[in-house]
């Protein structure tokens, strides 16, 4: 399955010191690797692993690997070297189709930075942060003034269960019903 974290910006005037290329003006992208097809548009509390420096165009696209919160390897999996370990040649089939999907469409191979290394999970939470940040701050600055967010402690990103519950409240069908979705 394939989304974005909401609240993140890859900010294309910041170049991250590990890449050495601007973000790409986009959200942060999720490959989440659980057994359940979600459908488009679904919104799933994850469990992060891991990240991947792709560039593409010249451009910073993280890609961060994950898990959905439900997904019966969730209690297994708790970063990279796990997915390594319990579900070998993921990473690297995810860094490959990523490396090779524009081809078709006539562009060159995608490249990574950090020696291709998927990155463990506590790298993946500072990504998520630093690129939630640069959202708030675009928004702040596009609003002026507070607007009623709070940025979160890197901390309480890793609080799956505070996530979860969110979710299933934010995507209760009678809610759903309710805005007209």
């Amino acid at each position: 399955n394939y989304g974005c974290f909401p609240r993140t910006w890859e900010d294309p005037n910041h170049v991250p010191e590990a890449t050495g290329y601007p973000g790409d003006n986009d959200p942060l992208d999720v490959c989440e690797i659980g057994l359940r097809q979600i459908q488009t548009g679904g919104i799933r509390a994850v469990k992060v692993l891991g990240v991947l420096a792709m560039i593409d165009d010249d451009e910073t696209d993280w890609k961060i690997v994950a898990i959905d919160a439900e997904d019966r390897w969730a209690s297994e999996l708790n970063d990279v070297e796990d997915v390594e370990r319990l579900v070998p040649g993921t990473i690297s089939l995810i860094r490959e189709w990523f490396r090779t999907y524009k081809i078709p469409d006539g562009k060159p191979p995608n490249k990574f930075a950090l020696g291709e290394a998927c990155m463990g999970a506590a790298y993946a939470h500072k990504v998520i942060h630093e690129t939630h940040t640069f959202w708030y701050d675009l928004v702040k600055n596009r609003l002026g003034g507070e607007f009623g967010f709070e940025l979160p402690q890197i901390e309480t990103l890793r609080d799956v269960d505070a996530d979860t519950r969110m979710v299933r409240t934010l995507s209760d069908p009678e809610l759903m019903k309710m805005a007209g979705a």
